[in-house]
């Protein structure tokens, strides 16, 4: 095969993806020259109609698989999450390339920081479900009531609308903030201003936990003609079969309540070193709440408890306390001199009064639970590690490059970042006796390392903690003993149903 041609919806996010796709496609088959074709779709068309309220079948789609059908284009590439979960015969999606970011963006707007009434623009019915209760938590400011409207367009007109608008913040998927922000703007003029705009916004990445994605969302769809056999060999070349599983077990998860964009629920999988993380929030049509996330590990029994259980340690979050903490007035001043850069903190204690961060700065959290301690000081984050350790979900700024700042205790592993200690850790007195423990779940490296020197024959325990850092540095000094699992109360359940 000589020429390939892809076509695509018109509007700049759309023909992006494209490009995405003839890349890989020339890694494979360099010889292949790649045409591409544009479309306007009857959803591009109707810009007023509310999503929710459009026709389920094919809005983004079946105008663009009638070129696949007549032969006018070979194939086809969609933002998957814009497919209907049930597909029309003739077509099919074959394959898809690796996933993009699968969270959501929320823009806001700086002057609307001291706003008792919020007002969102968003036309997910999911995304009004899972963030009324998130923001009222997250936003840095006491919030009577938060309001949606629906809104319409492509991403660079809705966030034109924004600005044009007296309400306060747009939610977008943040796969297609970053492909716009990464592009060439010599390619897309209109991508100049975009990026201007996006730079005098407040903007936070909302958590899996919190709003798990619209099955697909980040990840792109391939679509041919099922005759089309040749093009079936080139395209099932490229497929990422990972990202393809993930995605179809998301959509058949979806397809139980029956639909896609219509509905509010939520359901993700993350890819992690050690499983996946699938998340499932919302509410169903009958109106039964979702709230419901898991960690399948890649290793068979990996997180299964296996020394019979005797006692366990700690009995509940409160009684884990193995330090107190000694504030550090060098760091809390170098904390307050910063400026401009990225700032990972570890636990919310390590704000304490005398501490000030400057706006410029950007604030990333190890948990959600973090973040609204955090935001209750007045603090806008920008993004949490969801619990799964900061190698697994990055900190990051969507425009700029930082120098990233670890803030946490004085003899914090530092993982390529600078420290800023705001506190030296104290071994408490009269800490208890944990010898008589079979099994222990440890939320720091610290307490673990405390409680082994006092009582070296607990080494021999079973072992657990979260996925995140505390995992890495037990399984570094006891590799492929320690259990993971998602969270305490996951472990808890583990012990209680073994004792």
């Amino acid at each position: 095969m000589k020429t390939l041609t892809i076509v695509s919806r018109k509007s700049v996010l759309a023909q992006l993806q494209s490009f995405e796709v003839a890349e890989a496609i020339k890694e494979n088959f360099p010889d292949i020259e790649i045409n591409f074709l544009t479309k306007e779709t009857t959803g591009d068309i109707d810009l007023t109609t509310p999503l929710h309220k459009m026709p389920e079948m094919g809005v983004f789609t079946s105008d663009i698989r009638e070129t696949l059908l007549s032969g006018k284009a070979d194939i086809a590439v969609h933002s998957w999450k814009d497919l209907p979960v049930e597909l029309e015969s003739g077509t099919e999606i074959i394959a898809t390339i690796p996933r993009a970011d699968l969270r959501d963006v929320l823009v806001f707007k700086p002057t609307s920081l001291n706003k008792k009434n919020i007002k969102i623009f968003t036309s997910s019915p999911r995304r009004k479900e899972n963030l009324n209760k998130f923001l009222l938590k997250a936003l840095p400011c006491e919030i009577s009531s938060i309001d949606f409207e629906d809104i319409r367009g492509n991403i660079l007109t809705r966030l034109q609308k924004l600005l044009d608008s007296n309400l306060d913040g747009l939610v977008i998927a943040k796969a297609a903030l970053d492909r716009l922000l990464g592009a060439d703007e010599n390619s897309f003029t209109e991508l100049k201003k975009f990026k201007k705009n996006i730079n005098g916004l407040n903007w936070m990445v909302i958590p899996s936990s919190k709003n798990p994605c619209a099955p697909g969302q980040g990840a792109l769809a391939i679509e041919v003609n099922s005759k089309n056999s040749k093009v079936k060999k080139i395209i099932n070349k490229i497929n990422d079969l990972d990202t393809f599983k993930n995605v179809n077990f998301e959509r058949e998860s979806l397809k139980k309540y029956g639909g896609g964009c219509h509905q509010k629920i939520g359901i993700s999988v993350e890819n992690i070193n050690l499983g996946k993380v699938i998340t499932k929030k919302g509410l169903t049509p009958d109106g039964d709440e979702i709230n419901h996330r898991y960690f399948l590990p890649h290793k068979k029994n990996l997180n299964t408890l296996t020394a019979p259980v005797n006692n366990f340690y700690p009995k509940t979050k409160k009684n884990f306390n193995l330090f107190d903490r000694e504030p550090l007035k060098e760091g809390v001043n170098n904390l307050n001199k910063i400026r401009n850069s990225g700032l990972y903190i570890s636990r919310a204690s390590t704000i304490t009064d005398e501490i000030s961060i400057d706006s410029s700065n950007i604030v990333w959290t190890s948990g959600v639970v973090n973040w609204f301690k955090l935001a209750k000081k007045g603090i806008w984050v920008n993004g949490s590690s969801d619990n799964l350790g900061e190698k697994q979900s990055l900190p990051e700024s969507i425009n700029s490059k930082l120098q990233w700042f670890l803030v946490s205790h004085l003899k914090s592993r530092q993982d390529g970042k600078n420290l800023i200690a705001t506190y030296e850790l104290k071994a408490k007195a009269n800490i208890e006796d944990f010898s008589k423990n079979s099994h222990f779940f440890w939320m720091s490296f610290s307490s673990y390392k405390l409680a082994v020197k006092l009582y070296p024959d607990i080494k021999d325990a079973e072992h657990s903690c979260g996925l995140g850092k505390t995992f890495d540095e037990l399984n570094e000094i006891n590799p492929g003993k320690i259990k993971p699992f998602l969270s305490y109360e996951d472990w808890l359940e583990k012990v209680k149903e073994a004792k």
